[in-house]
């Protein structure tokens, strides 16, 4: 029967209140749904963006997110390699941006020109995409994982025999690559490592990253050595580099007036590896004396070396160089301490590129006519609402532009202790003196932590002079931003239109026309997101799933704790269904003296936390030397006093009658039980089995506890374990699957639930 009847829900203040009722219901459901839903938007994200708090994950729809997810993953999640290949442009992956102008064709000649080379380069000039991450199994991983299960029939033991290892599970199983261009940095053609190398050789060119010569030695050389300040470099040098990834490697030793020859010097003979680096010209002569003079004859060189030579004269470098030995050990030695800079030639695939653009395009014109690097008037100039920091040039033009809109700038956060140096400069002050600047500013500042630059130019002089001064010439341009709309865009155009007279000015001075093809810089952002951009479909479900695959990977291999957790959860269901039923109708048929005392017991128990409980319970079933046993598990929790409580008032509901009349037919009491109480209590019965369901599966602390031998485990001590090594993400996959069995359950159980939560309380 409804609390209101038909004829006053018809009044207005009644339907306000259903109305009320309903919104507050669905303001409810929302905060319950919301976190689910943020956490499955979580599990399909990384270490890039899971701070961003979106039900959608941004690289489902954006190109920009996705690149910096693929990036993250491509470079096996070391912004380090990110530096190395992209020298002074990025400094971790959210800071990521696609090109401006990217160019298909500059892909194109990529593909066709590693078509041509691919046999050239082996793994001294690639890094595998994608073979480790952290807390996360990359595609690369995952197959070279899958790959070894194959070839040693799922069996580890028989891949530590044949590789001499001793791992102990499949997910030991993992090579990290790093640092591949130092000289200490030594790979294998045999053993384990020899068949990662065997699969690193069959990867795709996609799933190569081939290592960047030009950024290595600027990230590792320069930037260190002037502080990230390419100004400065410019200064010092005389030169007018307006970017890093403007300066190239150069092959062989710069003259010496050449500013980058000092840098150049001691990358190459102390720095890079060896098998990127050959001896050119007749230096092969310097290198046999310095033979000569370390072994007394050439049958003593051939048995370190394991060669043949007749004489010191007949002495060559193979064109693949071994993996380590003497060998490389003379030729390192040579390099290092004997050779001239002169006799020193770099091999790297940048240099090789050029080679074959030369060959192809013969000038810059026809490269650029195909490429289309270069603006071909100002409008094609793309507008950045915030500071272009990896361009010299640009940035300058950027900064003077500012100077011609101060209505349409934004100061942003952090700008605060620039501006009180700037008023402690402009008024001559050994310090912060409020009095002197409210009387400069024509403020009434009470104290220093309020003054701060006013987001906008202000409207009143003098603090609008002196904002415009404060922008122009003290503030980090970093810490400025343009309105972006139409008129700034027409505006900027307009402004490069007359500082730069001409499209083939700008061109040149932002370095979109060099002289010279060996004077292009290596076009790694071009072809990486020609790659990602073929390849976007697959990238994005890899993403999707990524996360999902390593958490059903590790639950299906270690399928122990599965099992442990159904025979638990029926273990755990039997018993609630037989201990409960039978003390509740003891207590309701035979009316023991201290019946109510005993269930004032019973419904104690609920008032302690579940922590408290596990302490003695864990001493009893240590004592009892139970622990890491289905009993540990079951039968602390075999008898629970809540439903006991709610069993003895649904039996005592039962008619006494039904009972009378078995017990004069004859029934006994065990057949009384179940034949008649059980089945009438079948809706309540369902309740406690789901309920008991429910904790099984739920409990972790005290599985935990009492179980902490591996074999042994439940599926949320094994998802624990799994968290404390996986990324956040993962964590968060392994709890939407670790939902899912109870989210099935209810969902095709509800009916049950309804009629046990109901049939008691008509009762």
């Amino acid at each position: 029967m409804s609390i209101i009847g038909k004829v006053e829900r018809k009044a207005p203040r009644y339907k306000a209140l259903n109305l009320m009722i309903h919104l507050v219901l669905l303001i409810g459901s929302v905060t319950m749904i919301y976190p689910f839903l943020l956490m499955i938007s979580s599990s399909i994200k990384s270490s890039v963006d899971n701070t961003r708090l979106t039900l959608v994950p941004e690289y489902l729809h954006q190109d920009q997110s996705l690149y910096q997810k693929y990036l993250e993953s491509r470079y096996n999640e070391e912004s380090n390699r990110l530096g190395d290949n992209y020298a002074g442009k990025w400094l971790s992956f959210a800071e990521v941006k696609t090109p401006e102008n990217y160019s298909n064709q500059v892909y194109q000649d990529w593909s066709a020109f590693l078509e041509s080379n691919r046999s050239k380069y082996d793994s001294y000039d690639f890094y595998a995409a994608e073979h480790y991450g952290r807390g996360v199994y990359p595609r690369n991983q995952r197959a070279i994982r899958k790959l070894l299960k194959e070839e040693n029939h799922g069996n580890l033991r028989e891949f530590n025999n044949k590789y001499s290892t001793g791992v102990q599970t499949w997910e030991e199983i993992v090579i990290e690559e790093k640092d591949i261009l130092s000289r200490n940095f030594i790979s294998s053609s045999t053993g384990y490592l020899g068949r990662f190398q065997t699969f690193k050789l069959s990867l795709q060119d996609w799933n190569r990253l081939y290592l960047n010569l030009d950024g290595s030695f600027v990230q590792n050389e320069l930037i260190p050595a002037f502080n990230s300040d390419l100004a400065e470099f410019n200064r010092i040098n005389g030169t007018s580099y307006c970017a890093w990834d403007q300066i190239i490697l150069p092959r062989q030793c710069p003259a010496r007036n050449d500013p980058l020859r000092d840098y150049w010097i001691h990358y190459v003979k102390d720095v890079l590896n060896i098998h990127q680096i050959s001896l050119h010209g007749n230096s092969i002569t310097g290198f046999r004396n310095n033979l000569r003079s370390k072994y007394a004859d050439i049958r003593m060189l051939n048995g370190a070396w394991g060669t043949g030579f007749e004489s010191f004269e007949q002495i060559v470098l193979p064109e693949k160089l071994p993996d380590s030995g003497a060998m490389i050990a003379d030729l390192s030695n040579y390099i290092q301490n004997v050779a001239t800079p002169e006799e020193l030639e770099v091999n790297s695939i940048q240099n090789d590129f050029r080679d074959y653009l030369l060959r192809k395009y013969k000038n810059t014109d026809r490269l650029e006519e195909a490429w289309q690097v270069y603006y071909s008037s100002f409008e094609d100039v793309p507008f950045s609402a915030e500071y272009p920091s990896g361009n010299l040039f640009i940035g300058a033009a950027w900064q003077g532009f500012t100077q011609t809109i101060p209505e349409y700038l934004f100061v942003l956060n952090g700008a605060q202790q620039q501006y009180l140096d700037f008023l402690i400069r402009k008024l001559s002050l050994a310090g912060p003196d409020i009095s002197a600047i409210n009387k400069l500013l024509g403020t009434s500042y009470l104290q220093t932590e309020d003054i701060a630059p006013s987001s906008m130019i202000p409207k009143t002089q003098p603090q609008r002079r002196v904002w415009i001064e404060f922008v122009n010439s003290n503030l980090d341009p970093k810490l400025l931003q343009i309105r972006d709309n139409e008129i700034t865009r027409s505006l900027y155009t307009k402004y490069l239109e007359t500082h730069y007279k001409n499209i083939e000015a700008l061109n040149r001075d932002w370095f979109r026309d060099p002289a010279t093809i060996e004077a292009y810089h290596f076009p790694q952002e071009q072809i990486e997101y020609g790659t990602f951009l073929e390849h976007r479909s697959s990238i994005r479900k890899e993403f999707i799933i990524r996360n999902y695959s390593m958490v059903l990977e590790q639950m299906l291999t270690d399928s122990r704790s599965l099992r442990n957790t159904l025979i638990y959860c029926l273990l755990s269901i039997i018993l609630s269904v037989t201990v409960n039923p039978l003390a509740a109708y003891a207590l309701s048929r035979f009316k023991p003296r201290f019946g109510y005392q005993l269930i004032m017991v019973f419904m104690l128990t609920m008032a302690f936390p579940a922590m408290v409980i596990g302490i003695p319970n864990f001493l009893m079933l240590k004592k009892l030397n139970l622990l890491n046993t289905f009993w540990a598990l079951v039968l602390p929790a075999a008898a629970d006093g809540y439903f006991i409580f709610l069993l003895k008032g649904f039996f005592d509901s039962l008619p006494r009658e039904i009972y009378d009349s078995a017990r004069i037919d004859g029934a006994s009491e065990f057949r009384m039980f179940w034949q008649f109480t059980l089945f009438l209590s079948k809706p309540i019965l369902a309740v406690i089995a789901l309920g008991a369901f429910n904790a099984a599966y739920r409990n972790f602390l005290f599985a935990f506890i009492v179980c902490q031998d591996q074999s042994m485990w439940t599926l949320m001590v094994h998802i624990y374990e799994l968290m404390q090594r996986a990324s956040l993400s993962v964590g968060y996959a392994a709890l939407v699957i670790a939902a899912i069995p109870t989210l099935l359950v209810f969902i095709f159980f509800q009916n049950i639930i309804i009629k046990g939560i109901v049939i008691p309380t008509e009762k």
